[in-house]
């Protein structure tokens, strides 16, 4: 048994040496088998860098800068023109009572033809300021309704706004008495005026839209929506401010009536 299992072992051995001697291993000769691991490792190198190289820095990202030159397009220009005939998702405003504040057919006068907004006009005597026209008839192109519906949310939008541009001018409670008035600025209007509260709401409108007098426009800072909304808030402002005129007047002619006195007795 143990010559059987010696010889088992020989034949074993024997057998793991041809294959060693005929394997893929054996067909290169002792001296190239070491270029064989540098190629090896020169290969593992590249993909090593060409995996780096495929890193990019943000500030080294290939764009088009706005208004630059470009190569690219044969126009040289970096920033592409619109299609023909496209329109802004928005900017299309159709809603003419809504983004101008002028009933509709009017809002729009030939370029060649300008004329003046109807309406009595600041620091200018016109005929409509000579008579007695007021309230809508003083502004016949202007909407006398809200074009949206006025809400709680619409009106505490609005005073929010209105504290933001308008307090400083025309004061707190819309008398006109802001803060650079009292610095020396010119008077603005007072919005509890009888004028003002028989104005039709287009006209408030197209006062912030294009400007009024000293005031600038504002449709540059203030988006038509909340134009609208400071409109809502003025409108209040004007209701809780009429409530208090009646007991306001009575007090103040009582005082106007009442001479003052000097200290010698002499009255004024």
């Amino acid at each position: 048994m143990l010559a059987m299992w010696k010889f088992e072992r020989q034949k074993a051995e024997g057998r793991k040496q041809k294959a060693a001697s005929t394997g893929p291993r054996a067909l290169l000769p002792a001296a190239h088998r070491p270029l064989r691991a540098f190629f090896c490792l020169l290969l593992c190198a590249y993909c090593l860098l060409a995996a780096a190289a495929c890193r990019r820095d943000m500030q080294d990202q290939p764009k088009m800068k706005p208004y630059r030159s470009t190569v690219f397009f044969k126009d040289r220009l970096s920033s592409r023109q619109l299609v023909e005939g496209t329109v802004p998702r928005g900017f299309l405003k159709t809603d003419t009572e809504f983004f101008t504040g002028k009933k509709a057919g009017r809002a729009s006068l030939p370029a060649n033809n300008p004329q003046p907004p109807a309406g009595p006009q600041p620091g200018v005597a016109s005929a409509n300021n000579a008579s007695n026209v007021s309230g809508a008839a003083a502004y016949p192109d202007d909407v006398e309704v809200f074009p949206l519906p006025v809400t709680k949310e619409v009106v505490e939008r609005g005073k929010e706004r209105y504290e933001i541009f308008c307090t400083v001018c025309h004061g707190p409670t819309g008398n006109g008495d802001g803060m650079i008035v009292r610095r020396g600025f010119r008077r603005a209007a007072s919005f509890n005026d009888d004028r003002l509260r028989q104005a039709p709401v287009g006209h408030f409108f197209d006062a912030i839209t294009n400007g009024w007098g000293a005031m600038p426009a504002y449709a540059p800072q203030i988006p038509a929506q909340d134009r609208w909304a400071i409109i809502a808030y003025i409108r209040a402002l004007q209701l809780s401010q009429q409530s208090q005129q009646p007991q306001a007047q009575p007090a103040a002619a009582a005082a106007s009536a009442t001479p003052a006195t000097q200290s010698g007795g002499q009255h004024q």
